[in-house]
């Protein structure tokens, strides 16, 4: 029997028993790839939390009141503006700085609010219209529900209360208030600084201040004239006392209406007249002489201290006119100081006038600017957020699809399987009689395996027959 040998160049085809042989061969790597993709889904699957998903909704009124006072609204933007314009207010620092405060009010005084992440709020746009979908993400069903209400309930408080109408009311408020202060305080200014400067009527106090000084300068005239002549005659008087002169024109005409003194100067001259006769007559030491001469000195001496007390008199009278002079100057002076004052009192009692004028006019603009505010917001709807739904009972949001999760596994089979022929391919080790006869270009007669499967097959006959 003739075994048939194989042609030189007859490429030898692989067997499924080669394939298998691949795949035990690089079982390692198979089996590795297959366990690191399980593990790894297994991880990432079964170690996610659990979120939760609640949403409630919002209808926008698009367009702005044209102003507080007019209840029109006008549009600036298209829809596509508009609506992400709306989607970046939900998510901006206001709306979530009051649904804290919103969560802060009813976790109540000494318990801690939920917290609010901002990145796990969402909101989405329904379609081609102008209603938001707004959404919150929280491992808590509980928590996501409450905070997603409280995100709804304060953006619309925000587009209620931070909008046109309340805000212009707010801002028309605030400036009422302030203008009645200033109006106080420049009212309190204007009331201090009149007492301060005992400015009542200008008018009338420059009237009567005019007239004051006319008076009193009428008076210092009168005065000075007086107490010119009282000077005069004051030292007149002195010289004559100090000289003892009383000759009787001079006397006369300083004196005439003083009679007790005319009177004195009077007998004066008779008595010397008569002292003279005496001596005439008599001797100087004669009795009659001496008794008139003595006569004579006793009424020198009476007028002596006569005129003395007149210069005294004089004196006071000088004394009491310079007093005068005095308190009429210092008068003078004051009144005409006061004068003087009143252009710049007038001038800062005006500016605070005409400044209160103006705050009361402004104070009465912003009330009447107000109370249409008011009758706008009565008359005509100011709501520019309508709120469609409550935040829905919160839904798992990662639910796990076991079925998604073996599909890893089973690619990873696939890819491992696809890997080993791979690198199997890259390996240049003759393993098998195909690849002997790729490097060799020679046929394969036979193999040490095949040899000793025959001659297991020959020994097993004669064993049995033994």
């Amino acid at each position: 029997m003739q075994s048939e040998i194989p042609t030189i160049g007859t490429a030898r085809r692989a067997t499924a028993r080669d394939f298998v042989a691949i795949l035990f061969r690089r079982r390692a790597l198979i089996l590795g790839l297959f366990a690191v993709t399980t593990a790894t889904v297994l991880i990432l699957g079964f170690s996610a939390k659990v979120i939760y998903f609640s949403a409630g909704r919002v209808l926008v009124k698009r367009g702005v009141p044209v102003s507080a006072l007019s209840p029109e609204r006008r549009l600036y933007s298209d829809w596509e503006e508009d609506m992400g314009s709306e989607v970046e207010t939900i998510k901006s620092t206001p709306v979530l700085d009051r649904a804290r405060a919103l969560l802060a009010e009813e976790a109540g005084q000494g318990r801690t609010p939920p917290p609010l992440s901002p990145a796990s709020v969402d909101v989405e746009v329904k379609g081609r219209t102008n209603v938001l979908a707004v959404g919150y993400l929280d491992a808590d069903p509980v928590v996501a529900k409450q905070v997603c209400e409280a995100v709804l309930r304060a953006y619309v408080d925000f587009k209620q209360n931070h909008g046109f109408v309340g805000d212009s009311r707010s801002y028309l408020e605030g400036e009422m208030d302030k203008v009645q202060k200033d109006l106080d305080r420049l009212v309190v200014m204007r009331r201090d600084y009149a007492e301060r400067s005992n400015v009542v009527d200008l008018d009338q106090q420059r009237l009567s201040d005019i007239t004051r000084l006319s008076t009193m300068r009428q008076q210092m005239t009168e005065t000075d004239a007086d107490l010119a002549e009282a000077t005069t005659s004051w030292k007149r008087l002195s010289t004559i006392t100090e000289q003892g002169t009383f000759d009787q024109p001079t006397f006369t005409v300083l004196f005439s209406e003083e009679t007790a003194l005319v009177e004195l100067k009077r007998r004066v001259v008779d008595q010397e007249l008569r002292v003279a006769t005496l001596r005439e007559k008599l001797r100087d030491d004669a009795p009659e002489v001496v008794a008139a001469a003595a006569t004579l000195d006793t009424l020198r001496g009476m007028m002596q201290r006569e005129l003395l007390s007149r210069v005294a008199a004089a004196r006071t009278r000088v004394d009491m006119l310079q007093a005068r002079h005095a308190s009429l100057q210092q008068g003078i002076s004051v009144l005409e100081q006061g004068l003087a004052t009143l252009p710049g009192k007038e001038f800062s009692l005006d500016d605070m006038d005409h400044r209160i004028d103006l705050l009361k006019t402004r104070l009465k603009d912003l009330s009447e600017s107000n109370d249409k505010a008011r009758i706008t917001e009565g008359t005509s709807p100011s709501d520019n957020v309508v709120l469609l739904s409550h935040a829905s009972d919160a839904k798992q949001q990662n639910t796990r699809d076991y079925v998604r999760l073996a599909l890893g596994p089973a690619f990873s089979i696939v890819v491992g399987i696809g890997l080993a022929f791979f690198f199997d391919g890259l390996d240049l080790t003759v393993r098998t009689a195909h690849h002997a006869e790729e490097a060799i270009d020679l046929p394969v007669l036979a193999t040490i395996a095949e040899r000793r499967t025959r001659r297991r097959r020959t020994l097993e006959p004669e064993r049995a027959a033994s």
